[in-house]
């Protein structure tokens, strides 16, 4: 039998499939697409820490989504508490106010102390109507909060949305924080709704890494061996 040699589909129609399907995206749905492969890679990959799946994460919504203004809190398992791990986008004094703060589980679901508008299956809009005093000092832009919101679409300075990252059986893990929007307008439903899948991702990411870290720590450490003299 002939041994087939040299690439038998024409050149030319090769370079029409490759440029037609090159794996560069095109346009922002492509971006999207490309960077939620990465994300989910990164999860998988069992040498990328935590922090740097969700500062990658913090960094697409800012990319993708023009939020300049963006944390990412979990919950610490040593003592149930909520605090903030990923701040984008703050000065250094406000961040610093962030990294002070710690929330309980009532703080994260009480409508009492944080006045909210449920805007999704994940996600809410927490408007500065309900802002406690306490909280005052944690935005770029404190002189503006006690401007009139002119507009119901404007997206004024305090305004936030809590983007929840769930388990399966609705345990809060974490949250997205989203503000200051480039055109200080409400974003369109849809890019809540791609953000909110972002969080879905990211939560199944925290708990595989937190399995991985419980797998490693119930691990026996080996016997040490006494040295025999030769």
């Amino acid at each position: 039998m002939a041994t087939r040699t040299g690439d038998p589909i024409d050149r030319q129609y090769r370079a029409y499939v490759e440029n037609l399907y090159s794996p560069i995206p095109k346009d922002d749905q492509e971006k999207f697409i490309d960077n939620i492969l990465t994300l989910i890679e990164m999860g998988h990959d069992r040498r990328q820490p935590l922090r740097s799946t969700l500062d990658f994460a913090a960094k697409m919504i800012f990319k993708l989504f023009d939020f300049h203004e963006i944390g990412i809190g979990l919950k610490n398992r040593k003592d149930g508490m909520y605090r903030y791990e990923i701040l984008f986008g703050f000065r250094k004094e406000v961040e610093e106010n962030f990294r002070k703060l710690k929330y309980t589980y009532e703080d994260m679901v009480s409508n009492e102390r944080f006045p909210f508008i449920k805007t999704g299956r994940l996600s809410e809009l927490d408007p500065v109507e309900g802002l406690p005093e306490r909280e005052a000092d944690l935005f770029n832009r404190p002189y503006q909060l006690s401007v009139e919101r002119k507009t119901p679409d404007e997206f004024h300075e305090s305004d936030y949305f809590d983007v929840w990252m769930l388990t399966h059986n609705r345990e809060i893990v974490g949250w997205f924080e989203l503000a200051g929007p480039m055109n200080d307008k409400l974003p369109p439903r849809t890019n809540l709704r791609w953000i909110e899948l972002i969080a879905t991702i990211c939560s199944s990411i925290v708990v595989q890494k937190w399995a991985e870290e419980d797998a490693l720590q119930s691990r026996p450490t080996p016997p040490i061996l006494p040295h025999r003299p030769r």
